[in-house]
């Protein structure tokens, strides 16, 4: 993933607290889903699979109701597909919810609202692509 040091920074220090903490870790899910998909890469096949894989995750937790504990499983299950995705192409504005917003979050209920805000901004910041990522 492309980002800066500061991003890259950020992000590390949320996935610290998330894997030092399992009542923060049960959002780890989409804090993975949202910084890949505000991270997305080139042209490259490993940057075209991980768009779609994690956008198919957001849109299967948002449009669907899937349960968090089940987004690896759904990610696993698309990324079979990889051979058949196309490059999405990033929109414009990848969200307006970024990595450093969460990081002050006091207890695990806040980086759960916090957490969700972000990855609902990202998957709504890629909603015209929703479709494609279903049936792919």
């Amino acid at each position: 993933m492309r980002s800066s040091p500061g991003c890259w920074a950020a992000y590390g220090e949320l996935l610290a607290r998330e894997y030092g903490d399992p009542a923060f870790m049960r959002f780890h899910p989409l804090t993975v889903d949202a910084y890949a998909l505000q991270h997305p890469g080139g042209d490259d096949p490993q940057s075209i699979s991980s768009v779609h894989v994690h956008l198919a995750s957001l849109v299967a937790y948002f449009d669907r109701g899937a349960p968090l504990h089940s987004l690896s499983d759904i990610r696993k299950d698309v990324v079979k597909r990889k051979a058949s995705f196309e490059r999405l192409v990033p929109p414009p504005s990848l969200g307006n919810v970024v990595v450093s917003d969460v990081l002050p979050a006091v207890d695990a209920a806040e980086h759960g609202v916090l957490v969700e805000r972000w990855a609902r901004s990202v998957y709504r910041a890629w909603s015209a692509h929703h479709k494609e990522v279903v049936s792919s």
